[in-house]
């Protein structure tokens, strides 16, 4: 017989979740005895002929209600005693169950190592990116704050403004391609802006004023910076990482682990917010952090 929900049995579970808010209390109500406490328990088995999907089977046989977290960075969803799980992408997951039932609530993990990534796969913020197909991103305009940096714990210490748009065209009219089958491709339309660190160009010997250039007076050694073909993973659902040489988003200089003086071969951006139209980036180190604020095109 399918159980009801009882809400007094339920407000019961909560004062079983705060105990020592009252510890004189007993497992017993003026609704009788709610019952013993449930035991979470599952398994994980990969499901035959599928990539990268597992069935979560639990064995509580007790309890109402399931909510899994399967560790991709999505959250806590309810769910049912039998459920799925799936991952796009290679990586160690925890899988946490917390279960309840009349006597109570619990939970139990089990973590999961997914080999390879599923080279047709697309959900979570991988489709936000790349619409399932391909899709193109730029510097967010004509507002302000598309470019921004500050002290690690979130003060400001310059943002682009709406005049930066026009100030700094080569900055802000290159596009960001992702595609599906993970390939990222950027398109620098030609030029690169000169970026500055202490009011000087960065590198140091790149013989160019602070400012647009294009890209047949970068030197050699830089022209990594300019268009390119790449590759790139949404890990985990919550990190960006852009993969060959001279592969980067928005600012060439802010580098994996630093200020970097050289064209690097990996760049790995925490995702703050992703929507079908809106991308945040955010590259923290010891000293400060940027943020890159970017739109559909």
């Amino acid at each position: 017989m399918q159980q009801r929900f009882n809400p007094y049995k339920f407000s019961w579970l909560l004062l079983l979740a705060t105990p020592t808010l009252f510890p004189g209390c007993s497992p017993k109500s003026s609704y009788g005895d709610i019952g013993t406490k449930p035991k979470a328990a599952f398994t994980v088995t990969p499901i035959s002929g599928q990539v990268n999907k597992y069935l979560l089977t639990s064995s509580t046989d007790d309890a109402f209600y399931f909510r899994w977290n399967i560790g991709d960075g999505g959250g806590a969803r309810v769910g049912k005693k039998i459920d799925t799980a799936y991952y796009p992408d290679k990586g160690d997951y925890t899988i946490k169950l917390l279960v309840m039932s009349d006597g109570g609530i619990d939970s139990a993990n089990i973590k999961v190592s997914v080999a390879a990534d599923d080279p047709n796969g697309c959900s979570g913020r991988k489709a936000l990116l790349t619409g399932c197909s391909s899709k193109t991103w730029v510097l967010d305009q004509p507002g302000g704050g598309a470019l921004w940096v500050g002290d690690p714990g979130g003060g400001q210490w310059w943002a682009s403004g709406e005049g930066d748009v026009a100030g700094r065209p080569c900055a802000f009219n290159d596009e960001y391609t992702f595609k599906k089958d993970g390939s990222f491709i950027r398109d620098v339309k030609g030029d690169v802006r000169v970026d500055d660190e202490g009011g000087n160009p960065w590198p140091t010997d790149i013989a160019l004023p602070v400012g647009c250039a294009t890209m047949a007076q970068i030197p050699a050694k830089y022209q990594a910076w300019g268009n390119g073909n790449f590759t790139f993973k949404v890990i985990a659902n919550n990190k960006l990482q852009v993969i060959g040489n001279g592969a980067y988003m928005a600012l060439y200089k802010a580098g994996e682990a630093g200020t970097s003086g050289v064209p690097e071969s990996v760049i790995t951006y925490d995702i703050l917010e992703m929507t079908a139209t809106k991308m945040v980036l955010n590259k923290k180190y010891d000293w400060g952090q940027w943020k890159f604020t970017f739109k559909a095109k």
